[in-house]
């Protein structure tokens, strides 16, 4: 069967190819590049004024998350150019020309390539000595060719040092990911990995106004999941809930708040715009090497979720 992208290159062209067969409402940009000189790409769909950014695989390990997003966005590609709906509800034309999609499947390239090939895809024969010398099995890492966690490193309030010499936005994938939060009138960020199959929203250093602004469309997201996955559970007799959590400024270091502790880019974005900013966590039972079949499956549980979060902010669900 047809697998998925298993390169960081074959990733970055189909979403070259994608732009390049809907240029009519597709624009593709490359946003910055890695320590290592990878790319790192971004795709505009829709002609809205303002952005809804979803980003992806910041942890070298979220291995399947950047193909999800391409799926997703072919999918969106072909429902707006057809006036499809989505199931049988979302009008994607309409919501993508009201507010456009800025996707970015891939912001950590040098992590993905390192956790699918090992240390040895590292050209800068520093960093990729540097890496060897961590006693870190090259299958379990998700930091850049640095060694820094990206996931960390954004200058949040309350911004925490977890090595020496480290400073908030030290690394080049960040400064691409700040610089693109500064130029675009974006209306949210959602983030997605893979973990723990839960939407989590902020609320650290945000009034209530926007506290509760964060938990409707937080809850609205869940909702769409929930009804996605009825007839999942009714033919499995398995429970599938996304689970909704709340996280503040500072929690616990532990793997499972890895994504909230303060140098976040959920929190940092949430600080900066007052936009809501979400990360939704799909589930650990996907792995590497998705057939086109698979991707499919797994594609259909999250689709949804940027078409609802657009939904709810221009029809005044969350205002």
């Amino acid at each position: 069967m047809e697998k998925a992208s298993d390169t960081y290159e074959k990733l970055y062209y189909s979403l070259w190819e994608l732009a390049g067969r809907y240029s009519n409402f597709i624009q593709f940009r490359v946003i910055g590049s890695s320590h290592d000189e990878r790319m790192i790409p971004m795709l505009e769909i829709g002609k809205g004024r303002n952005v809804l950014f979803c980003l992806g695989s910041l942890d070298g390990r979220d291995q399947i998350t950047p193909d999800i997003l391409v799926y997703m966005t072919e999918e969106y590609a072909k429902a707006y150019e057809c006036g499809w709906l989505l199931e049988d509800f979302y009008d994607v034309r309409k919501l993508l020309d009201q507010i456009r999609l800025c996707v970015i499947p891939l912001a950590n390239p040098d992590g993905y390539e390192i956790c699918r090939n090992s240390f040895s895809v590292i050209r800068n024969p520093i960093y990729r000595q540097m890496l060897k010398m961590q006693q870190i099995p090259w299958e379990e890492y998700g930091c850049n060719a640095r060694g820094m966690d990206l996931s960390r490193n954004f200058p949040t309030s309350g911004y925490k040092r977890t090595r020496a010499g480290q400073e908030p936005a030290s690394e080049n994938e960040v400064k691409a990911l700040i610089r693109i939060f500064q130029e675009y009138q974006g209306e949210g960020l959602l983030s997605f990995g893979q973990a723990w199959q839960r939407i989590l929203y902020y609320t650290g250093n945000i009034n209530g106004r926007q506290i509760y602004k964060c938990h409707k469309i937080a809850r609205n997201l869940q909702q769409c999941t929930d009804r996605r996955r009825v007839k999942k559970e009714r033919a499995s007799g398995l429970k599938m809930v996304y689970h909704l959590e709340k996280q503040s400024a500072i929690v616990s270091e532990n793997k499972e708040s890895r994504y909230f502790t303060a140098g976040a880019p959920e929190p940092y974005y949430q600080q900066i715009t007052g936009r809501p900013a979400l990360r939704i966590e799909i589930g650990k039972t996907w792995g590497q090497g998705l057939t086109r079949e698979e991707l499919s499956e797994c594609t259909r549980d999250i689709r949804i979720l940027p078409l609802e979060y657009i939904f709810s902010y221009t029809s005044g669900l969350v205002s």
